[in-house]
């Protein structure tokens, strides 16, 4: 059964909206502020700073994890969870208590909540267009409908109109397509076409990674394959239709070594770059401009253009690499124990974000976190061209006190004007800079999403 919520009437949401706010500031507008086809630019005298505007808690006594985020053509924000309880935010229920449910949610632009949909099943990506239009791809129960009739047991792909409306939703069996490919990210390109990229099990090499390209109506326009065995993370798209693939490939039990390809408008591969490490992955990719940037993780020394970065006795460290859409490589830069995402925005900014230890150099010198604690969360933003810093940020978090770290996931997104958006997990108290979280209360974890500046 479908719940909706809506926000809350005009009135009282602007007083909350802007009791978030910084004094002096007024709200951002909703739907219809932003231009789709041009970029904003900073007003004159206004620098780059990453601060928060507004932070939001999705408070549940279940255990919470976040499924995906994404910011419109508008400058609105979609997000995904998955939850096994009852979920609220500021403006009120986002999830209705019951088993096995998912929540999609459209915020506006200064963190209002536009409207919510509570459906059967577990969400794993969600996209969002320029036009409004929303993909969300997940798990189905068996005989669930969502409007377009009822789906047998295995994996979907739904979209949405703006409105928060199920325009159609198709099972990926009836795609031509595996129902065990299991979907890390989604990706909206220029023309309206969804990719997925995840794994997909073989039962000869375990799994390998696969990307699905789908237009806008659910008809299957291609399939990707890789060669070896793996796992498929990360998506991205240019301006010309190009897509681009991150993740890890395993060429023995022993390596994991982080990879990232691009592939043409046809599916057809281009060229593909293997990071020389043997022991990493590529959780994310972000292509804009002349660059392609991939974040990940490695636990043994990783060379990249002659450089020989440790990783201090077998420590996770965060990377981000940076190529031309040619492939060929550019810039380097380690950044705290692991890079959980990225995002670029229509100049010349990439946000990373990622977990960090006390002590840790984001750019700005070493950072403090909670002593003992490799989960303390930090965004930085780079330049796309050699990856300078432009600012980074640091949020001392302990860890929970029980539970796989493995299981949380981490999202970051960039409008076009440059803002950007975090959604995560809370694990301990924290502060990004909007005031102190308490501990969470239920399941160890509670999900976080803040908006920041530029």
């Amino acid at each position: 059964m479908l719940h909706r919520f809506w926000g809350w009437g005009a009135g009282v949401l602007l007083a909350l909206v802007v009791g978030c706010e910084r004094p002096g500031e007024a709200p951002a507008g909703g739907d219809g502020e932003a231009s789709l086809g041009e970029v904003t630019p900073l007003p004159a005298g206004r620098e780059l700073s990453g601060r928060a505007r507004w932070l939001r808690t999705l408070k549940g006594q279940g255990r919470e994890s976040a499924a995906g985020l994404a910011y419109d053509g508008r400058g609105n924000m979609l997000l995904a969870l998955n939850s096994d309880d009852a979920v609220e935010d500021l403006f009120g229920p986002l999830r209705v208590p019951g088993p096995g449910r998912f929540v999609v949610a459209k915020y506006g632009t200064g963190g209002e909540r536009v409207w919510s949909l509570s459906l059967p099943g577990f969400a794993e990506a969600i996209a969002a267009g320029s036009q409004g239009q929303v993909f969300v791809a997940g798990r189905n129960p068996e005989g669930v409908d969502y409007g377009s009739g009822a789906l047998r047991q295995g994996r979907f792909l739904m979209r949405l109109d703006k409105d928060g409306d199920i325009a159609w939703s198709r099972g990926l069996e009836a795609m031509e397509l595996t129902p065990r490919l299991r979907v890390e990210r989604a990706e909206v390109d220029g023309l309206g076409n969804v990719l997925l990229a995840g794994t997909r099990p073989d039962v000869d090499v375990e799994s390998v990674p696969m990307v699905v390209k789908v237009d806008a109506k659910g008809a299957l326009l291609w399939t990707y394959h890789h060669d070896a065995p793996g796992e498929g993370t990360g998506v991205a798209t240019d301006a010309e239709g190009n897509t681009y693939v991150a993740g890890l490939l395993r060429p023995s039990r022993r390596d994991s070594i982080p990879f990232v390809l691009k592939l043409d408008v046809r599916g057809r591969r281009v060229w593909e770059q293997r990071l020389a490490t043997a022991q990493g992955r590529a959780m994310g990719v972000a292509a804009q401009g002349d660059r392609v940037l991939v974040v990940g993780t490695f636990s043994r020394s990783l060379t990249f253009r002659g450089t020989v970065h440790e990783a201090r006795g077998g420590e996770g460290r965060g990377f981000v690499a940076g190529f031309d859409r040619e492939g060929q490589p550019r810039w380097a830069r380690v950044l705290g124990r692991q890079g959980l995402g990225i995002s670029m925005d229509a100049r010349e900014g990439a946000v990373v974000v990622g977990r960090y230890a006390d002590g840790d150099d984001l750019g700005a010198g070493p950072e403090a976190g909670v002593p003992g604690s490799t989960v303390n969360l930090f965004m930085v933003k780079l330049g796309r061209a050699e990856g300078d810093v432009s600012w980074s940020h640091a949020f001392a978090m302990g860890p929970a006190k029980g539970g796989d770290l493995s299981q949380d996931r981490f999202f970051v997104a960039s409008s076009r004007k440059g803002e950007s958006a975090f959604l995560g997990a809370q694990l301990a108290p924290v502060d990004f800079g909007t005031g102190p979280l308490d501990a969470p209360v239920g399941g160890g974890r509670e999900l976080f999403f803040g908006g920041f500046e530029p």
